[in-house]
């Protein structure tokens, strides 16, 4: 057991330092963080693993179960050879996994034919590939129960799913982005998921994109795929680049149906094991349709340029980092207001405004209007449809929406807390992004929004994509891009942090700037305020000052 272990342990060492892998760990982001190989370039990777020893214990049999479980290879042949005949045919290896700290991993016998393995998570994969953070890092026990099988020990019950620690977990799992729309169709709208298996990760995703979005972001997307669509044959062939993606079971009927099928397969395809190009067929037939007019944007983007007000002039912050352009039509009337805060709408025609006597909207060649008069109000954001929501700081669940022809109403919270501190709608306007605090703990969550056919909002996401548990006072959130977002906590000594995290990914830490109190994402150019005014850019591993007398930054819709 040992001389395989030295096997394995020395096989992923050297996989490590071809990949220059750092790894994760639970509870408070530390710096650094975890990078993921490249899925859509590397070939499968696979961990040497061996079947059981003779005369092996029953603890050489768990261990050894526990590493065989990270060789994917045939459906994990050689993990299910430490199972007894029939459990190796029950067992549901592709059921999730839980990621663990392999330092604070436990086992012990807790009967004569029963082993328990104390976990503490990491992190969680569900069925369908979907990453969580955990809740609590509170170890998780692991059952396993043995029998004797000709004289040898072979594991007769186990959890479903694996258990594999968080270096393994990078190697043998590969980060794919599956892809959906928004209600609208302007957007294609990222889902992030992990599967191991490499060499058959493109039929992964086609059948995860039958399946639908994952659970949190479902209310606020859609797919072109019809309901009842299958993938017949069950398996998406790559040859000479071209993934062949064979579907039956619905009419296809509509030219526009098929042209955003093909948009949502090409995103989440297109570069995933070297893969050029998708050929489709439906029940059969090649669909000659065009190709769309006006694609969906994959990452839609906002003016490069910062958004600032110096207590005088609210515009975009030169390039040169000297002198304030005004934006037409609105800078004049956000400056009137004597703001603390503001959002610039979409194409830069209006603004969601903060000042002492609450939250109000400045829209081009019109009179400020006051929305929201309630008292501690956090910088509103605003959204695509012009919609500008707000809430106040100390009722996190008191989200009230307010539409640009005067509709108004409030949404129920899919978070907890007993303080908020920022909120910023997607750009995309599927999500909402809100930093939170509970007590001593500081948290950020990702919730999608639920909208009728003019674009209200009805509802957010009954459930919410928990992200990372940070340190220190919740300050302020941004998104970078589609996919990611940046959070600033504020420690002890006017220290502060910055967190960075893939939805549906990973988390990195680093320190903020000393005295940082807001965030901008810009277009995955991070940029943080302090206290005293100075606009910081990230210069390495420190931050260099960009621009100085700025009261506060606005993020931006595209």
């Amino acid at each position: 057991m040992r001389d395989r272990l030295l096997v394995a342990s020395t096989t992923l060492l050297a996989l490590l330092l071809a990949g220059c892998a750092t790894i994760p760990s639970s509870g408070p982001v530390q710096q650094g963080g975890l990078v993921p190989a490249d899925s859509s370039a590397d070939p499968p990777l696979d961990i040497l693993v061996e079947g059981p020893i003779d005369g092996a214990s029953q603890e050489q049999i768990l261990e050894g179960f526990l590493e065989a479980a990270q060789s994917p290879r045939s459906n994990y042949q050689v993990a299910r050879e430490f199972l007894t005949p029939a459990f190796a045919d029950e067992w549901q290896a592709d059921a999730g996994a839980t990621i663990d700290v392999l330092a604070d991993r436990e086992i012990a016998p807790v009967g004569e034919t029963t082993m328990r393995v104390e976990a503490t998570p990491a992190a969680s994969l569900l069925d369908n590939g979907q990453y969580e953070e955990p809740d609590s890092d509170a170890p998780i026990p692991l059952v396993y129960e043995f029998e004797q099988i000709e004289g040898e020990w072979r594991i007769s019950n186990a959890p479903t799913g694996i258990l594999i620690d968080q270096v393994g977990f990078t190697q043998v799992f590969g980060e794919y982005t599956l892809y959906f729309l928004d209600p609208t169709h302007q957007y294609l709208v990222p889902d992030v998921r992990w599967y191991a298996g490499r060499e058959s990760a493109q039929t992964s995703i086609v059948q995860a994109l039958l399946a639908g979005p994952a659970e949190w972001l479902a209310p606020g997307v859609v797919s072109a795929f019809p309901e009842g669509v299958e993938l017949d044959p069950t398996a998406v062939p790559v040859s000479g680049g071209v993934a062949s993606v064979s579907l039956v079971g619905a009419a296809f009927d509509n030219v526009s149906t098929v042209q955003r099928m093909e948009a949502q397969l090409d995103a989440s395809l297109v570069g995933v094991r070297n893969i050029d190009s998708v050929a489709l067929t439906l029940n059969g037939v090649d669909p000659d349709v065009p190709d769309l007019a006006d694609p969906p944007d994959e990452n839609p983007r906002v003016d490069p340029r910062s958004v600032v007000y110096d207590g005088e002039t609210f515009g975009y912050l030169a390039t040169s980092g000297e002198g304030i352009d005004p934006i037409p039509g609105i800078s004049e009337t956000v400056a009137a207001l004597a703001p603390t805060g503001a959002a610039v709408g979409p194409d830069a025609e209006s603004a969601a405004v903060r000042n002492a006597d609450g939250v109000w909207i400045a829209r081009t060649g019109e009179e400020a209007v006051r929305l929201d008069p309630r008292e501690n109000l956090v910088t509103p954001s605003i959204d695509g449809e012009g919609i500008v929501w707000s809430v106040p700081a100390n009722l996190p669940d008191q989200l009230v929406w307010f539409a640009p022809d005067g509709t108004t109403g409030q949404v129920a919270v899919p978070w907890s807390g007993s303080s908020i501190a920022a909120i910023e709608v997607s750009r995309d306007s599927t999500r909402v992004l809100a930093l939170l605090a509970d007590g001593g703990s500081t948290h950020f969550v990702v919730a999608s929004i639920e909208r009728t056919n003019d674009g209200l909002p009805v509802a957010l996401g009954p459930t919410a994509l928990r992200l990372a548990d940070v340190s220190g006072t919740p300050l302020d959130v941004a998104w970078l891009d589609s996919r990611s977002v940046a959070s600033i906590t504020g420690l002890a000594g006017g220290a502060t942090r910055i967190v960075t995290q893939e939805l549906g990914g990973f988390a990195r830490g680093r320190e903020g700037p000393p005295g940082g109190v807001l965030i901008d994402g810009g277009n995955n150019d991070l940029r943080a305020l302090t206290a005293a005014g100075d606009l910081e850019v990230q210069s390495g591993v420190g931050w260099q000052k960009r621009a100085g007398g700025i009261r506060f930054v606005a993020s931006q819709q595209p």
